[in-house]
């Protein structure tokens, strides 16, 4: 499993969405989604949100969902090439009083190295350099006299350097391949309503 440290940019992130959350305009460039209330982000693969949303690079993609993160749950499908995995332990973020402002989801998108078929057994199942960090609000960190946007779950998708089991190109190319699938494609933008 991939390290999961504090990113840099953890706090800066949880201090934009409670400013969104109040009703002030987000500071950076992002995408608002439409998303599955269950599944959330999490029916799609790294490549359809690159392809879906806006970003100043293609190593990052922030998104705006708005969702019961209670409800949210893992997505695994035989059709899929891979799914997010998340880490057991969820990331406390705290402002300069120590009051308690969110936590952190991260997740990995996990693929099946796939040679000869669709074998998917849990031997052929590499983890990508693709990364989803998940910022939500405590329900008490603000009074809700002062909450405009409810539900939202701010997730910001980053490649990392490279992954622990990863072959680095080889494996690279491979599941590029697999998921610019177009039907997978178009399926995902129908979903999204755009």
């Amino acid at each position: 499993m991939g390290k999961s440290t504090r990113h840099p940019m953890d706090k800066e992130m949880m201090k934009n969405l409670v400013k969104y959350v109040i009703g002030k305009p987000f500071p950076r460039k992002h995408t608002v989604m439409d998303v599955d209330d269950v599944y959330g982000i999490r029916v799609f693969s790294p490549s359809q949100i690159l392809e879906s949303t806006k970003g100043t690079n293609n190593n990052t993609r922030l998104l705006i969902t708005f969702q019961n993160r209670e409800n949210c749950k893992v997505f695994a499908s035989k059709e899929a090439p891979g799914f997010w995995k998340c880490t057991p332990k969820r990331k406390s973020i705290f402002d300069a009083n120590k009051r308690h402002i969110g936590n952190i989801k991260i997740s990995w998108y996990y693929y099946y190295k796939v040679d000869d078929g669709r074998d998917k057994s849990s031997s052929r199942l590499r983890q990508s350099e693709w990364q989803i960090r998940e910022y939500y609000l405590t329900s008490k960190y603000l009074p809700q006299s002062k909450v405009e946007r409810k539900n939202v779950l701010l997730t910001m998708m980053i490649k990392t350097k490279a992954a622990a089991n990863n072959d680095n190109n080889n494996n690279d190319k491979k599941m590029q391949r697999i998921i610019l699938d177009k039907q997978e494609i178009m399926q995902s933008l129908q979903c999204l309503k755009l």
